[in-house]
Parts: C-alpha cells; structure tokens; sequence
C-alpha cells in the first residue's frame, strides 16, 4: 500500500535537514510512520544510508516516545504482532527506552504530577492546567462541588497575594491550611 504524502513528505524533510511539524500526528497515523520506517530501513537502504537509516529510526522513537505512554507501548507492540513490523517497533521501541526522558507538558516534571497536588506558588503558571483538590469540601464545596471534574487553566497568578485566576476571580493557592489545586496533565 502506498504511504499517505505527508508521512513520505516528512521522512523526505527529516532526510534533508527540513524542520518537521509532528503536532497533529495522531497514533493511528504512528502506525503509517511505522510501515514507512520499516519500508526506508530495508537492508538495502541501511547498506546504502546507515546514517539516514538511523537518524530517521530515532526521528520515530522520539515521536513514539512523546505520543505513547509506556503504559500503552506493550500494546502499541501487540497491535503490530504478525504485520512483519515486529523487527522495526522493537527496534523503536528499544530507542525510545534509552531516549532522555521527556517532561509533561503541563506540569514541566520527568514524572508527571498528575493529580497531585500543586504545592507553592512559584509552581503556578500561565496555561497550567489543574483541578480542585476536592477533598476541601469547606472551600470548593463537598467532593469538589461544581468544580469537580473540570479542566481549570491558570489565567494569571498573583504571587503578592497567593492566588490564582481560573475561574475569573482569584482564588487562594491554600485555603485553611489545605492546598486549593492539583495537577491535570492528562
């Protein structure tokens, strides 16, 4: 099967040095990467580009890396079972477990923070996404009240006051000794 232009457009950037846009990959469309790596990194092609062959594997193991969760890798693996890709994801696969750790997105961590709690002000920034810690049933109301269950996205942080503005208003980073806010990275 023929691979989707855009797929071969971006092997054929990376090959020449062209900066390439991976944002709106999604992992079905990983799979296209995938068949295209397997198809560019034949033996003839390896023989002939070690170099590409290698610098275009590593291109995908980032991108694996960043799409796919190592939680959902086994089964990324499993998913290509008896495609006669196997050799090309372990091989991705492998690349991407010795690639330096990537920080979350959202909370800036190698471990991401995700649902838990956003401890100091300095750890508060424009955009960061976050939930209410709902066990503060005094302030948020019982189990997060009608703040429960809602992406909040810090608008601005007022570190004079210990506050931040998710909702229009500012809110305190610590009401009665509790913290206000967790992580929402996922």
């Amino acid at each position: 099967r023929k691979p989707p232009t855009k797929h071969f457009l971006k092997m054929m950037f990376f090959i020449y040095s062209k900066d390439i846009d991976w944002s709106g990959v999604t992992v079905p469309e990983m799979y296209d990467v995938v068949n295209l790596a397997e198809r560019y990194t034949a033996s003839e092609f390896n023989h002939l580009f070690p170099d590409v062959s290698l610098a275009l594997l590593l291109s995908c193991a980032k991108f694996l890396q960043k799409t796919i969760p190592p939680s959902a890798r086994l089964q990324f693996a499993i998913d290509q079972s008896g495609t006669g890709k196997e050799a090309t994801v372990l091989q991705l696969l492998s690349l991407a477990k010795d690639l330096p750790p990537v920080e979350c997105s959202n909370c800036g961590n190698v471990e991401c923070m995700d649902g838990q709690l956003v401890v100091g002000i300095n750890k508060f920034t424009v955009g960061l996404k976050l939930r209410v810690n709902e066990s503060i049933a005094g302030y948020w109301g019982v189990n997060g009240g009608p703040y429960a269950g809602i992406v909040h996205t810090v608008k601005s942080v007022n570190k004079n006051n210990r506050t931040v503005d998710v909702r229009g208003h500012p809110d305190p980073i610590v009401w009665s000794n509790s913290h206000t806010f967790c992580y929402w990275c996922i």
